[in-house]
């Protein structure tokens, strides 16, 4: 992962300069348009360890893994802590 970096700024000079306040705020647009910019990060890859098992009592928005398959946590979903299984031994015989 690759976050951005603030741009290196301007020193300032001993009298005003028009051209040295312009790069200084050109600058600074770059860095605050970084900044407001919905994709701030640049991704090569993704690693997901040690994931939850359930949705269980997790905020929205949390990744859990289910088998292969990977969930996300949404809102007015249920999900269950831990596992239920049914068998069945022998036989019933009812006589009416």
């Amino acid at each position: 992962m690759q976050k951005f970096r603030a741009p290196a700024l301007p020193l300032a000079p001993l009298d005003y300069d028009q051209q040295q306040l312009s790069q200084l705020i050109g600058a600074l647009r770059l860095y605050f348009t970084q900044l407001d910019s919905n994709v701030p990060l640049q991704m090569d890859g993704l690693r997901l360890l040690n994931l939850p098992t359930s949705g269980y009592n997790l905020p929205n928005g949390t990744v859990f893994q289910v088998g292969e398959d990977l969930w996300i946590v949404v809102p007015n979903i249920s999900y269950l802590f831990g596992v239920s299984a049914t068998a069945s031994v022998g036989t019933v015989t009812v006589t009416v």
